[in-house]
């Protein structure tokens, strides 16, 4: 794929998902607040605590590095 062809692409995704947010209920809505998805990710499996996919006791990682 060229550079201007993913650029492109690039701009047409941003422009189409600018106007969606997740809320703290963990649904995605976009501005006029409808429901796009009931969970974010669609499996619920937060990024920043999980492993290759599959869910981390942050909590439990700590107390055993740093011992209770």
């Amino acid at each position: 794929v060229r550079t201007a062809q993913s650029g492109y692409m690039q701009r047409r995704l941003i422009n189409a998902l600018q106007d969606l947010r997740v809320e703290y209920d963990g649904t995605v809505r976009d501005d006029r607040g409808a429901v796009v998805q009931f969970v974010y990710g669609e499996d619920g499996v937060d990024p920043a605590h999980s492993d290759n996919g599959k869910a981390v006791n942050v909590e439990k990682i700590i107390e055993r590095v740093v011992g209770e």
